[in-house]
């Protein structure tokens, strides 16, 4: 294969072009390449790269996946006061405003295709979050970062920070008092990070006060910044043992003092700060390596968080450790059944507030749902609504076509189509889903190919950076 021949002659080579990197191509026998993307058309694309004497072709045939830096900064975040996540049948997620809703289609309006109309057969799920301001998004340079060690700490590469030593990277941030930081991690060899956020300072090698987390592969502890007692307990995060990868997102707030950890969607530990009033805070945000074990960084997302605690973690038989200036505490918490949510009933709708309303939709106008229900037609927010449980119907089985590729977003949205053209910065897909669209060639963040070949599965579980 020419990519492969092409390859082992610049991997003898040996040379080193981090600062034009921006993206990274995969290839299926196990090479990549760093550099940019020129163009791309249904069946090829086009590289250039500072290793290279001229921008090079590769058949897709030959491609696993190509990663990029979406360019989708603050200013592009979804308009409105909602956003609805819709769960598919064949596991795709797709976001965007709820403008239409019948038995049939689901229409969203979003930021990189316009209005979708999804068919009703092919959804699972429909989900709803209140929109928060976005405060920071990237990265997508090293541009506002600064490095402990200059350029021997940390590199932007492909769309990310990659540690290169035990050493830290941070910027300043306008947070609000109550916010939300979300990033997507990888690692080798455990995951051993300091994260700080509401620091005082943003270039301190050791930052003082805002909150501080400490994560040791598989526990996570909490304490203020510069501080030596820890807040609570540790909390046991084997989730993060257990793999090399994972979205990481922090809610923190100067009001109530809750600090909260999700991982990959689920809610892992609560912990709070009694007398957060006297906490001293600022702009500073930092990642820190503790160790020489790379690190990888990327899609981070910093935005406003209301500080509404819908749940708390779940806990059975875990060991929780509580540390106070060296010494050491160890106790067995009681063990506590696991709650178990009742399924919402046939066209019932939980609200944030824990209450639930039964009735049929009967329209979206902009912001604004109206429920009829047994005793009257009702209007309010679509925001204040968690879901919409949509009538049964017969689901439709996902048809797999020829030129298939699964892309991601910048926002998270996940979903696969047939590649058939790309124009004027445009990729031109078709779903049974939702029909042809245009998407922006800037939203996209990874775009994998020759999906439906098993083999390659393996490969493609080894994100390859």
């Amino acid at each position: 294969m020419r990519a492969k021949v092409i390859l082992m002659v610049l991997a003898l080579m040996g040379m080193s072009h981090a600062e034009e990197d921006d993206s990274v191509v995969r290839f299926t026998n196990g090479d990549q390449l760093t550099g940019r993307l020129m163009s791309m058309a249904a069946d090829r694309l086009v590289w250039k790269s500072v290793i290279l004497k001229e921008p090079w072709e590769f058949e897709l045939a030959h491609v696993l996946e190509l990663g990029m830096p979406a360019k989708m900064g603050v200013e592009a975040a979804p308009e409105g006061e909602h956003e609805v996540v819709l769960e598919m049948r064949n596991k795709d997620t797709i976001k965007g405003r709820l403008v239409g809703l019948t038995d049939d289609e689901i229409t969203l309006d979003t930021w990189y295709a316009g209005k979708l109309v999804v068919r009703r057969v092919n959804v699972n799920e429909v989900k709803i979050n209140r929109t928060s301001e976005i405060l920071y998004r990237g990265p997508t340079s090293l541009e506002g970062w600064h490095t402990d060690e200059g350029e021997r700490g940390w590199e932007f590469k492909a769309g990310g920070l990659q540690s290169k030593g035990a050493t830290g990277i941070s910027r300043e941030i306008d947070f609000t008092d109550e916010c939300k930081v979300a990033f997507d991690a990888s690692w080798r060899g455990g995951f051993r990070p300091r994260l700080v956020i509401f620091s005082e300072d943003a270039e301190a090698e050791n930052p003082q006060g805002g909150f501080e987390l400490v994560f040791q592969a598989n526990t996570v502890h909490v304490k203020r910044g510069g501080a030596n007692a820890w807040l609570g307990h540790s909390t046991n995060a084997g989730i993060l043992r257990e793999q090399e990868s994972a979205r990481i997102e922090i809610r923190a707030s100067l009001k109530s003092g809750k600090i909260l950890m999700y991982v990959d969607g689920r809610l892992i530990e609560m912990w709070e700060d009694a007398d957060v009033k006297s906490l001293k805070s600022g702009k500073g945000f930092h990642i820190i390596a503790q160790d020489n074990n790379p690190m990888r960084i990327s899609n981070i997302v910093v935005s406003e968080w209301d500080g509404y605690v819908d749940e708390v973690p779940r806990r059975r038989n875990d060991f929780r450790i509580q540390r106070f200036q060296g010494d050491f505490q160890m106790e067995m918490e009681p063990e506590e059944e696991e709650e178990v949510k009742p399924e919402p009933e046939e066209g019932r709708m939980i609200l944030v507030n824990g209450d639930s309303i039964q009735g049929e939709v009967l329209g979206i106008e902009g912001e604004m749902i109206k429920v009829k229900t047994s005793l009257s037609e009702v209007s309010f927010p679509v925001h204040r609504l968690k879901n919409i449980v949509l009538k049964k119907a017969d689901m439709e089985d996902a048809k797999l076509y020829k030129g298939d590729v699964r892309a991601t977003l910048s926002d998270g949205t996940r979903l696969v189509f047939r590649l058939d053209a790309v124009k004027d910065g445009k990729l031109v897909g078709f779903s049974q889903q939702f029909g042809t669209a245009e998407f922006s060639q800037d939203a996209f963040r990874r775009i994998e190919f020759n999906i439906h070949t098993t083999k390659l599965d393996d490969l493609r579980k080894k994100d390859g950076w």
